[in-house]
């Protein structure tokens, strides 16, 4: 479940960018985006809350490795 939200709350942050930078191009406020990035940065802490272990940068592409099925390399 953590691997879930960790990935989606880094693919809301992620599009909430692009989306902040669509609404500021048509001159629009962007609300959007900025629920978008509150959503995603609830998600990840929802995520490191339910983790048995600590949070780092290379638990990212485990997380995607096992959800897709794939194999990862750590050195």
């Amino acid at each position: 479940m953590s691997d879930y939200l960790l990935l989606g709350g880094i693919a809301l942050c992620l599009l909430s960018i692009v989306v902040a930078v669509v609404q500021l191009l048509q001159t629009r406020p962007p609300r959007a985006a900025a629920i978008m990035l509150i959503l995603g940065i609830a998600a990840i802490f929802a995520a490191a809350y339910l983790s048995p272990q600590p949070f780092s940068l290379e638990q990212i592409p485990q997380a995607w490795a096992r959800l897709t099925g794939g194999a990862t390399t750590t050195p």
